[in-house]
């Protein structure tokens, strides 16, 4: 597949294609509760998948070689390959440092996945959601931890991604006045 990152930012970043999949999160307006939102979200990242040819799975779980458990929200499996390309964390963010930080261990969560998957993803995205305007995430903390590398929470050093697209994608949601979310635009950027 040519481009796969730029192939998955092109389509995501048109709202036509979650108006058409999913139009509760840009038409109908959602409600932001429990984790409906992400379970949408999760789905619109699975319908994309399977669209782009993948087999798409929610919750997947990784290969358990260092005693933590990560199930990415979205793994999408090459077919002819039977291996994981794409490796998906969509999560809430609601400008704070807490948020910030809530994003990294989700990055985290990404890098350490693809380690024990052999490295064998070639896109990772971590995709956060907000509601209302609130301060954009600091990505060049992402990029450092995707250069650098780190140690779980278990000890494991997980190395610096190589060789492997990491892409960062922002939903972002109006309030309206009866209190539903509607998804005004989706960004997508290449971070590696």
């Amino acid at each position: 597949m040519t481009d796969l990152p730029a192939r998955i930012c092109a389509e995501m970043s048109s709202l036509d294609f979650v108006d058409h999949s999913y139009p509760m999160l840009s038409n109908w307006g959602v409600r932001d509760q429990d984790v409906l939102v992400h379970s949408l979200g999760c789905s619109a990242w699975n319908k994309l998948g399977s669209d782009l040819g993948f087999m798409a799975v929610t919750e997947c779980p990784v290969p358990m070689t260092h005693g933590a458990d990560i199930r990415s929200d979205s793994t999408w499996f090459n077919r002819s390959q039977r291996t994981p390309d794409v490796l998906i964390e969509f999560e809430r963010f609601d400008g704070t440092d807490r948020g910030q930080k809530k994003l990294d261990e989700k990055l985290c969560n990404l890098l350490e996945a693809s380690m024990r998957w052999g490295n064998v993803p070639s896109v990772l995205i971590l995709s956060a959601w907000s509601k209302g305007v609130v301060s954009a995430p600091d990505k060049e903390v992402f990029l450092q931890r995707c250069r650098q590398g780190f140690k779980s929470s278990v000890g494991a050093q997980v190395p610096a991604i190589r060789n492997t697209a990491v892409l960062f994608s922002r939903f972002i949601f109006d309030i309206e006045r009866s209190g539903v979310l509607l998804l005004k635009q989706i960004r997508c950027e290449r971070l590696l």
